[in-house]
């Protein structure tokens, strides 16, 4: 790293003002229901966020709960979902909602292990999950992030990336500093940079980045046992 940890308080203080002036605004922001949360990120998965947006009241006006979208009709799903490009997504979720009926009483699990398990959740909803919906601070790291701290310091591990997460939290509000950073790496920490946008000019230490070199932190499940390991992003 090129600045020490002198630098955090102000770096956290500038991305807090920079997020409550510039932050994107969509509806699942405003909810800390951990399953209108979980739900929302798997949809979110390799799609843009005004696809999902069409979609969320929709979804949530008829399916309120976990017991709600467990027992919908599929073909009714199918439809809601048709015109939106995520027909396939249907059957998903609903699986997804039969295992929180059935595995944990219609609770969203408060645990990384537990949320791992459900099939389709990997690292980032469940860390999504955890921070937005349960209110735990906990790192949610997407590529955007990943860019966004390699171009900051350097860094290409997931796991580093998070541990320094961690240390920032403790210094302001980790709810909208996770938001905070995915935004200014959805937004002004892009390819090429904005960095004449960015809060973070003067504290930055502009590394350029290594995509190639990003590790990940990937769930590999083993005997109902999950491990996380850093792979190679793709």
């Amino acid at each position: 790293m090129v600045h020490g940890e002198d630098v955090f308080p102000e770096l956290v203080r500038r991305l807090e003002d920079w997020f409550r002036k510039h932050g994107r605004r969509f509806p699942w922001r405003g909810t800390r229901d951990p399953f209108v949360i979980l739900v929302t990120e798997f949809l979110l998965q390799r799609t843009r966020a005004d696809v999902v947006e069409r979609a969320f009241h929709s979804l949530f006006s008829r399916y309120k709960s976990p017991e709600d979208l467990a027992s919908a009709d599929i073909g009714e799903l199918r439809e809601l979902f048709s015109g939106l490009g995520l027909f396939y997504r249907a059957e998903r979720l609903r699986n997804i909602a039969l295992a929180l009926v059935k595995r944990y009483g219609g609770q969203v699990p408060r645990d990384l292990e537990s949320l791992l398990l459900l099939k389709g959740v990997g690292v980032y909803i469940a860390s999504a999950v955890l921070n937005f919906g349960h209110g735990i601070p906990t790192p949610v790291v997407d590529r955007n992030v990943m860019r966004l701290f390699n171009r900051l310091f350097g860094l290409t591990s997931e796991r580093r990336v998070r541990d320094l997460i961690e240390r920032l939290y403790t210094l302001g509000d980790h709810v909208p500093l996770a938001y905070a950073f995915i935004d200014l790496g959805a937004m002004v920490c892009t390819e090429p940079p904005r960095c004449q946008s960015c809060p973070l000019d003067g504290l930055c230490g502009k590394y350029p980045p290594r995509k190639g070199e990003w590790r990940m932190l990937r769930k590999v499940v083993l005997g109902g046992r999950v491990l996380l390991r850093e792979q190679p992003a793709k």
